[in-house]
C-alpha cells in the first residue's frame, strides 16, 4: 500500500509535545504543555475514537516511556507518575484499561526523558542537573545516581537487554553506562559529540536511541548528522546525513533495526535505509517537529510538533518498492534479539556488508543465512516468555564463547571519575591528588594526611594531567589519550605528544623534578612510582623504568594487555589480561590475569604467574600492603595478597578479606572503594549504598578487620584459627622479605620475638579451647606451631590443668624433639673448657626413667635419648612417687590478654601423683594477675637462687634425703655438687 499521513491531530496545547507507542502497538500515548496525558488507539478503525486523559500532572509534560504494561510521564515540576496498562482489558472489551500506580520520581528540576529497562524493573530519568537517577520501579525506592556530566543531562537510553544504558548532555558529552553490576560504572565517554544546547528548552535538545537489536545508539550531531555509535567498541562506524538543514530533535528505529526515522525543526520526517545509509522518504511540515515513534509491531510512524498536533504516518516502508518490511527481524540477529530480553550481555558483531563501501571481500555477499532469509511474524518475540523470576520455565539460549580481541581497560588505583568538576587523580596512605577543572586548565592540589611529613602542595596543570602515581618522595604525572584516560575530555587530540613529569617533595638538590615527552603514538596506559624509582607502561607495550633522579635505566616491551601496575619499594607488580580471556555472542566476558612482579630496576623478575578473581569478576584495586604483600581487589569484593612470592616457585594468592560479605553480615548496603591494606586491617573508604566511588571532599576512612575466609567463622574456634592465619601469613611476609631483601626483620630480634610470642598466644588460646573439647590430637596439632619454648611450656600445663595425662606427656615428648631438653641446656652453661659431667652424674642421666615427670625446674622429663620411643598412649611409661601437690597453670580467656593464675591440684580418688612430681614450694608462690611468662621466670631460677630461699626444716631434709626428688633431677644436682666441690682435671678428660 502506498504511504500516506492522517491530517494532524490536535491533542494538546500549543507547546512541545511528546509521543510514544505502546509496546503492542495498540495505542499510542501523548503528553503537552496543557499537563496532560492522553492515549489514544492507533489502529484506523478506532484512532477516531476520544482518547482517555490523565490529568495527574500539573505543569508541561515533557517525557514519555512506555513498556509492556507501564506508562511513565515526566513534568517541569520534576514530578515522575507512573501509570498500569491493561492490555487484556482491550482484547475483552475493546477498552484500554489505564489507571495510576504512584509517583517514581519527585525532582525539584524538569524531568527531560526517561527509560524503562526490558525487565520492567527499573527506570532511568534524566533531568536538569549533573545526574542520572536510576529507581526501582518494584518499590519506587532510588537505586543509582549515575554522577559524571559537568551539565545537565537531556537524554537516556536502556539497551535492548538492559546492560547498558547511554545518556547525553547539554554538553553534547555522551555516557554509556554498564548496568550488570550492583554498582554502574561509566565504560565510555564520547565528548562533544551530540549537539551542544541551553538547558532549560526541550525544543532545542535532541534524544539519543538505541537500536532493537542493540547492535548501535543512534546520536543526532551537531553536523546535522546522526551517528550510529556501534557497541563494543563506542566508536561512530556510520553516519546518516545530508537531508536535515536544522536540528535533528529525535530518531526512532524500525522493529527490526533495518530503518530509522528523524524529525527536526527544519520541519521535515527522514525514513532513512540504515545499511544502504541513504534517505529513502521524506515529509515536510510547515512547523518544527517534536518528537516520532515507530509502531513496534507494524509498518506505522507517529510524530508530533510544536503545535501540539500529532500525526500518523501509515504503511511508511513502501513493499511494492522492493523495501523490505520494517517489523520482521534479520535472521542473522535473531539470537541477539532473543538475547536483548535476558539478563546476559551481548557484543556487537557487525552484520557483513553493512557498512561497507562497494563490495566485500566475500563479493559483497552476506553471511550464510542470508538477508532475504526473514522470520514470519509469528516467530517474533511477542510470545517470547521471559523468566523474570528465575523459576526455570524460560529457555536460555547457551551462549557460544569465542577468543576475545577487544582491548584490556587499564585503570590508576586510587583513581576516580569527574564529579563535579573535581576527580582524584590518586589516593593513597600517603595523601591525595586531586585535579578541579578550570577553564582552559587544571588546578592540581596534592593533601597529605600526615601534616609533619610534607607541606601540601598546589600548582596549575596547563597539561591536564590524567594519571597520577603518589609516594612519599614524589609524585609521578602522565598525560594520555581521550581513549585510555579514565574519565575526562583531554585538551590535546590523540596525536599529541604525552608527558611523564616527576615532582619531587624533599630533596637535598634544589632541581630534583624531571620531564619527559613520548614519541607520538605512544602514551602512557598506566603508572607507578616508589622511593627506588618510576614506572610507565605505554600504549606500545613499553614498560618504561625511571630512576628518582630521572635516569633511564631500563626498558622492555610487554604484551598490549596490561591492565594496571603499582610500585613499593624496589618491586613493581604488573597486572595483565591474560590470553584466556575469552566472550560470548552474548557480550559476557571471562577474564582472567597474569602478573609479573619485578625489580624496579628490571633486572630480576621475583615471580610471575596467574592472578585469580572470581567468576564474573574484574580486578578493580592493585596495591601493596604495609608489610610489603601484593594485593588485588575484584569487583566481587574478595581482596587476596600474594604469598611466599620470595619463593618464586611457591608463590600463591591467599583471599584475606571477603568485603561484599562483611556487607551483607553488616545489614548494609554500603561499598568500599580500596585505599591500602595492613595486616590486621583493609584501609577502604566507605561510600553510600549504590555509589562506588568515594565524595568529596576527603572521604572518611574506614578500617575493616582482616577476616580470612575459613570455615566456620561464626564459632570462636573458628574466628581464633582465622586470627591465627592471618598473623601467620604477614609474619612469614615479614622474615620472607627479609630474606630477599637482605635486611633485618623489622624491629630487629626484638620485634620478630614479639611477633612470634602474638602467635603463641592465639595457638595457646587454641590448644585450651581443644583440651576443652578433650581433642588431643587436634591440641598436638596446634602445639607443632609453636615457636618459642617457653609457650610450649604453656601449653604443657594447659595440658595439666585440663587432666589431659597423656597429652602432656605427648607434649613433653615434642618439645624435647623441637627444642631440645633442658639438661643439654644447663650442661651448655655450665660445662665450658672441655669439662666433663662427673660419673655419677653421667649414670644418674643414663637410668633416668622414660617417663614424663614435670616440676618447678624441670620442663620436660625425656632426653634426646628417649626421643625415639614409642609415644602411643599404650606405651607412654610414668613414674609414681609420693603423692602431693601440682602447680599447674590455668589460661583464662576471658579477654584479649591471658591470665595465669595457680591451680589447685587435681582431685583424685588416688594416692599418688601421676606424674611422680612433688610440687616445689615456689610453685604455690605464682599470683593470680602474674602472667604465665613471669611465674615460668620465676620457675626458671639457678639452683644456686633456689638453694637460697628461706625452706622449712622438714623440706631440706627432704632434699638431703632425695625423698621427694625425681631421679633426673637428682642428677642434675649430683653432677652440679660434683663440679663446684672437685673440679676435673684436664689429664682425667679422657677417663670421665
Amino acid at each position: 500500500m502506498a504511504p500516506s499521513i492522517t491530517d494532524p491531530r490536535y491533542a494538546h496545547a500549543e507547546g512541545f509535545t511528546t509521543v510514544a507507542f505502546g509496546r503492542g502497538g495498540d495505542f499510542i500515548c501523548t503528553g503537552g504543555s496543557d499537563s496532560l496525558v492522553r492515549v489514544f488507539y492507533s489502529s484506523k478503525a478506532e484512532r477516531d475514537q476520544e482518547a482517555i486523559t490523565l490529568e495527574q500532572h500539573s505543569d508541561n509534560v515533557l517525557t514519555l516511556s512506555v513498556s509492556r504494561s507501564k506508562i511513565i510521564s515526566g513534568d517541569e515540576e520534576g514530578t515522575v507518575f507512573c501509570f498500569d496498562v491493561s492490555t487484556s482489558a482491550l482484547a475483552e472489551s475493546g477498552k484500554l484499561s489505564v489507571e495510576p500506580s504512584g509517583t517514581v520520581l519527585r525532582s525539584v528540576l524538569p524531568a527531560r526523558d526517561i527509560s524503562i529497562s526490558s525487565s520492567e524493573r527499573q527506570a532511568a530519568i534524566a533531568t536538569d542537573d549533573e545526574n542520572v537517577t536510576v529507581v526501582s520501579l518494584l518499590d519506587m525506592g532510588l537505586l543509582h545516581t549515575l554522577t559524571g556530566h559537568r551539565g545537565s543531562v537531556n537524554s537516556v537510553s536502556y539497551s535492548p537487554d538492559s546492560a547498558y544504558l547511554a545518556s547525553t548532555g547539554c554538553n553534547g558529552t555522551v555516557r554509556v553506562w554498564d548496568m550488570r553490576e550492583d554498582e554502574p560504572s561509566c565504560i565510555s565517554v564520547m565528548h562533544k559529540m551530540a549537539y551542544v544546547c541551553e538547558p532549560g528548552n526541550s525544543m532545542d535538545q535532541s534524544k539519543a536511541r538505541w537500536s532493537p537489536d542493540g547492535r548501535f545508539v543512534a546520536v543526532p550531531c551537531s553536523d546535522h548528522t546522526i551517528k550510529l555509535v556501534e557497541r563494543g567498541t563506542w566508536q561512530a562506524s556510520a553516519a546518516l546525513g545530508g537531508r536535515h538543514t536544522k536540528k535533528i530533535s529525535h530518531v526512532t528505529w524500525s522493529p527490526n533495526s533495518r530503518y530509522m526515522a528523524s524529525v527536526g525543526l527544519d520541519g521535515q520526517v527522514v525514513v532513512w535505509d540504515v545499511a544502504a545509509r541513504t534517505a529513502i522518504l521524506s515529509h515536510a511540515t510547515a512547523g518544527a517537529l517534536c518528537q516520532i515513534d515507530w509502531n513496534p509491531c507494524g509498518n506505522m510512524l507517529a510524530f508530533t510538533d510544536g503545535a501540539g498536533a500529532m500525526y500518523i504516518w501509515d504503511d511508511v516502508i513502501p513493499s511494492d518498492q522492493g523495501h523490505a518490511p520494517p517489523y520482521e527481524r534479520q535472521s542473522d540477529v535473531v539470537h541477539e534479539t532473543v538475547a536483548s530480553h535476558d539478563d546476559n550481555d551481548m557484543d556487537s558483531a557487525p552484520i557483513g556488508g553493512l557498512f561497507d563501501d562497494g563490495d566485500g571481500a566475500d563479493g559483497g555477499e552476506m553471511d550464510s543465512d542470508g538477508a532475504d532469509d526473514d522470520i514470519d511474524d509469528g516467530e517474533a518475540l511477542d510470545d517470547f516468555v521471559v523468566d523474570d523470576d528465575g523459576g526455570g520455565y524460560a529457555e536460555r539460549q547457551a551462549p557460544r564463547w569465542m577468543a576475545s580481541d577487544a582491548p584490556a581497560h587499564a585503570f590508576q588505583p586510587g583513581s576516580t571519575p569527574w564529579v563535579s568538576g573535581r576527580r582524584y587523580l590518586a589516593f593513597n596512605m600517603v595523601g591525595s591528588v586531586v585535579a578541579v577543572a578550570q577553564d582552559s586548565y587544571n588546578s592540581i592540589d596534592i593533601t597529605f594526611h600526615d601534616k609533619s611529613l610534607h607541606r601540601d602542595v598546589h600548582f596549575s596543570d596547563s597539561f591536564r594531567f590524567a594519571l597520577a602515581a603518589l609516594t612519599e618522595s614524589g609524585c609521578l604525572f602522565a598525560t594520555t589519550t581521550k581513549a585510555l584516560a579514565n574519565d575526562h575530555a583531554l585538551r590535546s587530540a590523540d596525536d599529541a605528544e604525552s608527558v611523564l613529569s616527576f615532582r619531587a617533595f624533599a630533596s637535598w638538590s634544589a632541581s630534583a623534578d624531571w620531564m619527559f615527552k613520548l614519541p607520538l603514538k605512544e602514551h602512557p596506559r598506566c603508572i607507578a612510582a616508589s622511593s627506588h624509582g618510576a614506572a610507565a607502561v605505554t600504549s606500545l607495550g613499553m614498560l618504561r623504568l625511571f630512576t628518582c633522579g630521572g635516569v633511564q635505566r631500563h626498558i622492555e616491551s610487554l604484551p598490549g594487555r596490561v591492565v594496571t601496575c603499582v610500585a613499593r619499594g624496589d618491586l613493581l607488580l604488573v597486572v595483565l589480561e591474560a590470553l584466556g580471556s575469552v566472550k560470548s555472542n552474548m557480550g559476557a566476558r571471562r577474564l582472567e590475569y597474569e602478573y609479573v612482579l619485578m625489580t624496579m630496576d628490571g633486572q630480576t623478575r621475583v615471580a610471575r604467574g596467574c592472578c585469580p578473581v572470581g567468576p564474573g569478576a574484574e580486578i578493580v584495586w592493585a596495591g601493596f600492603s604495609e608489610e610489603g604483600h601484593p594485593a588485588t581487589c575484584d569487583s566481587k569484593g574478595m581482596l587476596r595478597v600474594l604469598h611466599r612470592y620470595w619463593a618464586a616457585s611457591d608463590a600463591c594468592w591467599v583471599p584475606v578479606l571477603d568485603t561484599r560479605r562483611l556487607a551483607s553480615e553488616r545489614g548494609n548496603h554500603e561499598t568500599f572503594w580500596p585505599v591500602a591494606l595492613s595486616a590486621s586491617q583493609f584501609i577502604v573508604a566507605t561510600c553510600k549504598p549504590k555509589t562506588r566511588f568515594p565524595p568529596f571532599p576527603a572521604p572518611i576512612l574506614d578500617e575493616l578487620d582482616v577476616e580470612v575466609p575459613l570455615l566456620h567463622t561464626d564459632t570462636s574456634v573458628g574466628q581464633q584459627e582465622a586470627k591465627l592465619f592471618a598473623a601467620r601469613l604477614f609474619g612469614d611476609q615479614l622474615s620472607g622479605e627479609a630474606e630477599r631483601s637482605g635486611g633485618d626483620y623489622p624491629g630487629g630480634a626484638s620485634g620478630q620475638s614479639r611477633d612470634d610470642l602474638e602467635q603463641d598466644k592465639l595457638l595457646l588460646r587454641l590448644i585450651q579451647l581443644a583440651c576443652k573439647a578433650d581433642k588431643s590430637q587436634r591440641a598436638v596439632d596446634l602445639a607443632q606451631m609453636i615457636k618459642l619454648d617457653r609457650s610450649f611450656d604453656a601449653a604443657i600445663k594447659i595440658a595439666v590443668y585440663q587432666k589431659q595425662t597423656t597429652l602432656a606427656e605427648r607434649l613433653m615428648r615434642i618439645k624435647d624433639t623441637k627444642f631440645g631438653s633442658e639438661d643439654d641446656e644447663y650442661d651448655n652453661v655450665h660445662n665450658s673448657d672441655d669439662e666433663q659431667p662427673a660419673p655419677a652424674a653421667l649414670n644418674a642421666r643414663r637410668h633416668r626413667p622414660p617417663a614424663a615427670t614435670y616440676g618447678q625446674k624441670q620442663n620436660t622429663a625425656t632426653s634426646k635419648d628417649s626421643s625415639d620411643m614409642d609415644l602411643s598412649e599404650d606405651g607412654a611409661d610414668t613414674v609414681s612417687t609420693k603423692p602431693g601437690g601440682m602447680a599447674a597453670a590455668m589460661l583464662e580467656d576471658d579477654g584479649p590478654e591471658l591470665v595465669v593464675r595457680p591451680a589447685k591440684p587435681p582431685v583424685t580418688s588416688k594416692p599418688f601423683n601421676p606424674f611422680g612430681v612433688a610440687a616445689p614450694s615456689t610453685s604455690m608462690e605464682i599470683k593470680r594477675s602474674d602472667s604465665f611468662f613471669k611465674a615460668a621466670d620465676l620457675h626458671s631460677k639457678s639452683p644456686s637462687d633456689v638453694s637460697s630461699r628461706a625452706a622449712s626444716p622438714s623440706k631440706r631434709q627432704q632434699r638431703e634425703d632425695g625423698a621427694a626428688i625425681a631421679p633426673r633431677k637428682q642428677a642434675k644436682m649430683s653432677a652440679f655438687q660434683y663440679k663446684k666441690k672437685a673440679p676435673i682435671a684436664d689429664d682425667a678428660d679422657d677417663e670421665a
